[in-house]
C-alpha cells in the first residue's frame, strides 16, 4: 500500500503541497499544523528559514505537535523563490552572503 504524501514540500511561489518529491533543504515558518499534523494556515512567523537537512546529528519527528511545521525543498532555488532565507545557524557562509547581497 502507498502512502499518501504530506503536505509539507513547498513550491516557488510559497504554495504548501503535496508531492512525492524529495526535498533537499528544510524550511520553517514557525508552528502552523493541527495534533494531527494538517496545515491550519499557510505560516506563523515572518522569519522564514531554509536549513540543511542534517546538522550536528539533530533528529526531528516531522509535524510533532507544537513544535515547528518541517517544510521541504527540491532546492535552494526554489525555497528562495518562496521567500525563505538561509538559515544562520547551520548555513553561516550562505547566510552571511545572502545578508551581505
Amino acid at each position: 500500500m502507498e502512502r499518501m504524501p504530506r503536505r509539507n514540500r513547498v513550491t516557488p511561489h510559497g504554495e504548501i503541497v503535496a508531492v512525492p518529491a524529495r526535498g533537499t533543504l528544510m524550511g520553517n515558518r514557525g508552528v502552523f499544523h493541527d495534533a494531527k499534523g494538517q496545515i491550519r494556515r499557510p505560516w506563523a512567523l515572518r522569519r522564514w528559514i531554509l536549513c540543511v537537512l542534517a546538522f550536528k546529528g539533530r533528529c526531528r519527528q516531522v509535524m510533532a505537535p507544537g513544535r515547528y511545521t518541517e517544510l521541504f525543498f527540491v532546492d535552494e532555488a526554489t525555497g528562495l523563490a518562496a521567500g525563505h532565507r538561509p538559515c544562520a545557524e547551520c548555513q553561516r557562509a550562505r547566510y552571511n552572503a545572502f545578508r551581505d547581497a
